[in-house]
């Protein structure tokens, strides 16, 4: 570059201090890195290493051998392929216009797993198994599925939306969207219908929330950057200083793992994914954790970091130095006996930040008008007797480090949740509210995790989330049993009564035969209800019934309507009682209340609404039971009513 020394310092422009672009070259824009098929990223790579910037592409597309190396002080030349040129010297290239998955993850794998536990294979994922491609969902150019990056001359593709993904956020959600697909059908894409969720779970829930209902390989849930991680196959060593815990806090050597495999090799290690809001909906992902040492500087806001080469080089000092170097950092230990260091006791604060700032003052590190901190998630610790709460968002752990949504490797319809029915969110030790998410890495007691359920990172109070479980798990069961005690009685009350008509047999016979029916139907239903896969296989799967309710609920409101309003005919089976005819048209009233909240729901009685859910089939079960006394007192008093009247109309005869 013109007036600019190779190496040199370059009046310290941070572009171009000790650089040697004049004999490297620069990295430019390959196209072949993403459209050739057979592209050698590993070649690319090893020219990259040497500093051969400007050959790197040659030689991982093929055309030809790069003989030397800057790095090496030598000048690169090149000893091209013939057989890749035609007769006029044209480049002969295998152009794909849309990109295989495999180019894709010549990238991306890495580290989506470290970030997401992302494995992006048929095993894992619905969408790849069917065959699709990445460009199917971001899509580029003509084919995009957005009118910000649609068109021929965009070189655009589209994107999603990641909490921590800070590139590009003008082009946020331009991917092809779950609606466009499995609602609308493009590509001949299977339609889903919802039609059996109440509305609330559409506008609350993204698709991932139920979708993805656990990842088959784990993730990063806590990074920490303050000890030095000893694990082996650990490379290049600067890496040493990063220690990872996996979605069940075990210690995890990610870093190790990487040089031991390939992505196409990872470990079966089955975690669900934490739940958090953003942006209005709940989605599932991983809100990562971290622990650090930076300074903050005296009028400016924020926290800085230290370069990780000086942390990792005075930790390696003191081990180098059998603890000679740096001795405070003795002090750290490792209290919960997972085998690795980790800062956790107001003493182990102590020494890190004194020895931190020892080899910063004997490296002539500038730290007047700054001052030391040591941070553990969302809050910063001058010393372990002073700190301060960093304020975060709802979603994070943390401001300082990433939070991932997931949106790959999605579970077939049938494994989603809510395929068992309500009860696979709504219940007691919930897969959706009450799964463990991590509250504090490492506690200063004993240095083990402390975890909270998932309602708490919601927002969700813990008496919304015990009502809904109940509503779901004991109300709605009672409801669907009422109603088939209530079917059966009205179908043993309509024989009686036409045994009755036509003179089968002598009333008290049939009254007797009409209570041994029902006392047979009470106890096979107990059996019934004692072995799930029987009812499913008699009647209908939980999921069913479910998706049913509303008609269950129709139902139950036209039954207990039609009680409430028969009153004692002349010479026939009396209606409801009196006072249990007042308490029908009350639960109907109620009843009826609730389930128009829930289908109309008023912005202004949003709480109400919540609350309405449980209300409606709390009516429910209890217009239920008011309806099987009533129909219980008909059969018990209807066979009496019409013996007296046959043994009058016998006697008038």
């Amino acid at each position: 570059a013109s007036g600019l020394s190779s190496g040199g310092d370059n009046r310290f422009d941070g572009d171009y201090f000790k650089a040697r672009w004049s004999e490297t070259g620069v990295i430019e824009a390959d196209c072949l890195l993403c459209h050739l098929p057979e592209y050698n990223f590993k070649k690319r790579n090893e020219q990259l290493a040497k500093l051969n910037f400007k050959w790197a592409a040659t030689e991982g597309a093929g055309f030809g051998h790069v003989i030397g190396a800057v790095a090496s002080n030598q000048t690169p030349q090149v000893a091209y392929d013939s057989s890749r040129f035609d007769p006029d010297g044209n480049v002969l290239v295998h152009i794909a216009p849309e990109p295989r998955n495999e180019t894709c993850l010549n990238c991306h794998a890495k580290p989506n797993w470290k970030k997401r536990g992302a494995s992006f294979s048929a095993r894992t994922d619905v969408h790849i198994a069917a065959g699709l491609r990445c460009v199917d969902c971001h899509a580029a150019g003509s084919r995009a599925a957005d009118p910000r990056i649609r068109g021929r001359e965009f070189h655009q593709f589209g994107k999603g939306d990641c909490p921590s993904g800070w590139v590009r956020n003008d082009l946020d959600d331009t991917v092809r969207s779950c609606e466009e697909c499995h609602l609308k059908g493009w590509n001949n894409a299977p339609r889903a219908s919802h039609a059996w969720l109440p509305p609330l779970h559409m506008e609350k829930l993204s698709c991932q929330a139920c979708h993805i209902p656990n990842r088959t390989v784990k993730s990063a849930l806590v990074q920490a950057s303050d000890v030095f991680n000893p694990a082996p196959y650990i490379t290049p060593p600067g890496k040493r200083i990063w220690t990872f815990y996996d979605q069940e806090m075990g210690f995890w050597n990610h870093y190790g793992e990487l040089e031991s495999f390939t992505t196409r090799d990872q470990p079966t290690d089955i975690t669900r994914p934490t739940l958090f809001t953003y942006k209005g909906k709940i989605y599932p992902g991983n809100s990562v954790h971290s622990m650090w040492v930076g300074y903050e500087e005296q009028g400016k806001p924020g926290l800085n970091q230290l370069f990780m080469k000086d942390f990792f080089t005075m930790w390696k000092q003191h081990r180098d130095s059998g603890g000679t170097n740096y001795p405070q950092l003795a002090a750290i230990k490792d209290d919960n006996g997972d085998g690795t260091l980790e800062v956790n006791r107001p003493e182990e604060i102590d020494a890190l930040l004194a020895a931190t700032k020892e080899y910063l003052t004997k490296t002539g590190f500038p730290l007047e008008g700054r001052r030391l901190v040591w941070v553990c998630d969302d809050r910063a610790w001058y010393s372990s007797k002073e700190s301060k709460l960093l304020p975060k968002l709802q979603h994070e752990a943390t401001p300082y480090a990433s939070v991932f949504k997931f949106s790959h490797d999605v579970a077939p319809a049938r494994a989603a949740l809510g395929a068992g029915g309500c009860t696979d969110c709504h219940a007691s030790n919930s897969k959706f509210f009450d799964r463990a998410v991590l509250l504090a890495a490492f506690s200063p007691e004993d240095g083990k995790p402390r975890w909270t359920p998932n309602y708490t990172m919601l927002g969700y109070p813990k008496w919304a989330v015990r009502l809904g479980a109940f509503r779901e798990a004991t109300l709605k069961p009672v409801i669907y049993a009422l109603l088939a005690l209530l079917v059966g009685l009205l179908i043993i009350i309509g024989l009686r009564e036409m045994a009755v008509r036509h003179q089968v047999a002598t009333p008290q016979i049939v009254s007797t035969l009409a209570w041994l029916a029902l006392a047979g139907l009470v106890v096979g239903g107990i059996i019934v209800a004692r072995t799930p896969d029987l009812a499913e296989y008699m009647a209908a799967r939980r999921f069913t019934l479910d998706a049913a309710h509303f008609w269950v609920g129709i139902g139950i409101l036209l039954i207990g309507l039609a009680l409430a309003l028969q009153g004692p005919v002349k010479g026939a089976a009396a209606g409801a009682p009196a006072g249990l005819g007042k308490v029908l048209w009350v639960l109907l009233i109620f009843t009826g209340a609730c389930g128009g909240l829930v289908l109309l729901k008023p912005g202004f009685l949003a709480a109400l609404t919540r609350l309405a859910y449980t209300g409606f089939d709390l009516g429910l079960a209890l217009l239920a039971l008011a309806s099987v006394i009533t129909m219980l007192w008909r059969l018990g008093m209807g066979a009496g009513k019409r013996r007296d009247t046959i043994e009058r109309q016998n006697a008038a005869a």
